[in-house]
């Protein structure tokens, strides 16, 4: 029963969906039509599209933020290489190959690329929360349920991941009432002190098991908590 005065989760989720789908789909949009460029051109890309979420993530920023200084420091290099060009040619070619003679990002690791955003997409797809979805389901500010995801995360009574520098919540850690599932503490706790952590603990959630008979670890939850709760413990010991 949804408490006096708070929309459900049901009355909400049209809602959260729209608000995850301008941001959650860039990244992974971005990666899909590199498939119209040529093989050099789509390492390079990748390798620049990867380096943007690193620095993003790393000092807390946006994309966009990180984009516009990167554009503003090419301005600055490319005003630097017209008044000068004979000194940046001398220095290009004592510094060693250029870019264009180089394989940035090697095959394999382009893969390796695709493949994870194919996935992050695919668990996207399943559902989950943004700050805003939350505070609107809540009947709270964006302030408050961020104070509550990071209460909780540290309890690790959830777990968060990120897209285009905005934390989500992945959708099957919370129930009707946009409370934690108290069934998924444990095996995040497990898990998390084994190193796993965001996508690739939301990826061991979401895939079938051998550890519980080849089904899927977050449809267990609810009926076999315990279960889970065992299969996050061997698998914490294989990654010790």
């Amino acid at each position: 029963m949804p408490k006096t005065g708070t929309p459900s989760r049901s009355e909400v989720e049209h809602r959260s969906t729209v608000r995850l789908a301008p941001g959650a789909g860039k990244s992974y949009e971005a990666i899909t039509a590199l498939g119209d460029l040529s093989p050099e051109r789509q390492r390079l890309a990748l390798f620049l599209l990867r380096a943007l979420e690193d620095v993003a993530e790393d000092a807390s920023i946006s994309e966009a933020e990180v984009v516009s200084m990167v554009y503003r420091l090419l301005q600055a290099a490319s005003m630097q290489l017209r008044r000068a060009p004979g000194a940046r040619i001398e220095l290009a070619r004592v510094l060693g190959p250029s870019l264009g003679e180089l394989d940035p990002v090697p095959y394999a690791t382009v893969e390796q690329a695709r493949r994870l955003a194919t996935l992050r997409a695919s668990l996207l797809r399943e559902g989950a929360w943004s700050i805003s979805a939350i505070a609107d389901g809540r009947g709270t500010n964006a302030t408050n349920a961020r104070q509550w995801v990071s209460r909780h995360r540290k309890a690790h009574r959830i777990f968060t991941v990120t897209v285009e520098g905005e934390s989500l919540v992945p959708g099957f850690l919370l129930d009707d009432e946009l409370e934690p599932l108290r069934q998924a503490q444990e095996p995040i706790r497990v898990l998390r002190e084994a190193g796993e952590d965001g996508w690739a603990l939301w990826a061991w959630f979401a895939t079938p098991s051998a550890w519980v008979g080849g089904r899927i670890p977050a449809e267990l939850l609810a009926r076999e908590p315990e279960r889970v709760a065992a299969a996050a413990q061997q698998r914490a010991a294989t990654a010790a």
